[in-house]
């Protein structure tokens, strides 16, 4: 026999009245599952604890916790004596609050959040592929008078990236002359040596590799210890080479550069690669009063000789 699903607790979330009624999940038992009052005996989900009602074990009401970008996460809570209580996982998020699973129901949206019960009395959160939005307070309740809590705070590690030029000097932005080599260095730390993490070069949308149709595109990558670093090469670089380059880690963040492959007949400052914007700026006005100079230089001689024209002009005789 089963029961029907009825209204459980009503919960209001904190900043902006919200009202949500939980339907407590369907119920089912044979006779052989009541005892000599025809009351359901504790089934699924409970295991023997205090008669006073559910004991939150392991004492700890507040953990924090870290968990590195991309790997999955494991938010325990242990709970004995469960009679009719219900167990609800929820995440506080600025001044609202989100349920996430109520009893064996999950209520989010994103399959990455589930319920992994695990015998005898662990009502796990799991949380696939951490994302850096998934860093915050989440809480264990049990529907007990007053309810028991364990809150939990999970911080995310982001690996440290940056890309690197050929010595070693951290770039955001470089200038190579058309026919030389583009070489860029991504080094990644703070990388668990128990991963899966994968480094990727793209120009815009494009991934790099040893691309057989550009020609001279080459990929290097290593991991020692806790640090991953990968070199990019692209040689003989024409100005459609030009773009952002990004190092992308297991399609979960990216740091890009901005590559600038120039003529040789610009100056030798850029040529050498080593520009800053400030440089560039500077060359840039430099260039423009030089174009200035020369037109009031053009125009001032212009007028001059036509001036030596008007005094060429014969004189009527008085």
């Amino acid at each position: 026999r089963c029961s029907r699903m009825v209204p459980g607790r009503l919960l209001l979330a904190v900043g902006r009245l919200q009202m949500l009624f939980i339907l407590r999940p369907v119920v089912c038992w044979d006779d052989n599952s009541l005892d000599e009052s025809g009351a359901l005996r504790p089934s699924m989900g409970t295991d023997e604890g205090s008669a006073d009602g559910p004991v939150l074990l392991h004492g700890l009401t507040k953990l924090n916790m870290s968990v590195q970008l991309g790997s999955t996460a494991y938010l325990h809570c242990h709970v004995t004596g469960l009679k009719d209580q219900q167990v609800s996982w929820y995440r506080r998020k600025d001044k609202e609050i989100h349920l996430i699973t109520f009893g064996f129901q999950n209520y989010h949206n994103d399959d990455r959040f589930s319920l992994t019960y695990e015998q005898p009395n662990d009502w796990r959160l799991r949380i696939r592929y951490v994302q850096h939005r998934d860093e915050g307070t989440y809480e264990c309740q049990v529907s007990s008078h007053p309810p028991i809590i364990r809150t939990i705070h999970l911080h995310v590690v982001v690996p440290r990236i940056e890309i690197m030029d050929d010595r070693g000097e951290q770039i955001k932005e470089k200038f190579y002359h058309s026919g030389s080599t583009i070489e860029l260095q991504c080094q990644v730390s703070d990388v668990p040596t128990a991963t899966t993490l994968q480094l990727g070069w793209y120009r815009g949308t494009q991934r790099l590799n040893y691309d057989a149709s550009r020609g001279g595109v080459s990929v290097k990558t290593e991991l020692r210890g806790s640090v991953a670093k990968s070199w990019l090469r692209v040689g003989d670089a024409t100005l459609a080479d030009s773009g952002t380059y990004y190092c992308n880690i297991t399609e979960l963040t990216a740091i890009g550069v901005n590559i600038h492959v120039v003529p040789d007949e610009y100056p030798a400052a850029i040529q050498s690669g080593s520009l800053q914007r400030a440089s560039l700026n500077l060359i840039v006005v430099m260039v423009a009063l030089s174009i200035i100079n020369t037109c009031c230089t053009t125009i001032f001689n212009t007028h001059n000789s036509f001036k030596e024209v008007l005094n060429l002009r014969p004189r009527p005789f008085r």
